[in-house]
């Protein structure tokens, strides 16, 4: 027997050969390719249950927000009641020095008005 090979033979070998390569390389890249994918599914498992816990959180943070300013916002208008009994109990106990007072008050901001004025034009 001969144990010398045609070109054909060694062609054929080496196509073989290639071939194998080819098919391992293939399989090694499938097999990275499905390792990368459950990584991605493991981490995508294990965020999920993170963000809807900040979702939660930042829920919950708007909600107190919300809580806060209604408690504020009723406090404020119960305080501009008080203000107004107040301010109603005292014109009516003291009508006289009550309209003083308004007419000061009108004559300061008028002058206050008009001084602004003034000097607007005086800067132009």
């Amino acid at each position: 027997m001969s144990t010398t090979k045609t070109p054909s033979q060694l062609a054929e070998e080496a196509r073989q050969t290639a071939n194998d390569a080819i098919d391992t390389t293939r399989a090694y890249a499938q097999n990275a390719v499905n390792a990368a994918g459950e990584k991605v599914r493991d981490l995508r498992r294990d965020a999920e249950p993170t963000v809807e816990q900040l979702a939660a959180r930042v829920q919950q943070a708007v909600q107190r927000g919300l809580d806060a300013a209604s408690t504020t916002s009723a406090r404020a208008q119960r305080r501009l009641e008080q203000a107004a009994d107040v301010t109603g109990r005292y014109i009516a106990d003291q009508p006289v020095r009550s309209v003083l007072i308004a007419a000061a008050a009108g004559a300061a901001i008028t002058a206050l008005i008009v001084l602004a004025s003034r000097r607007s034009r005086d800067d132009y």
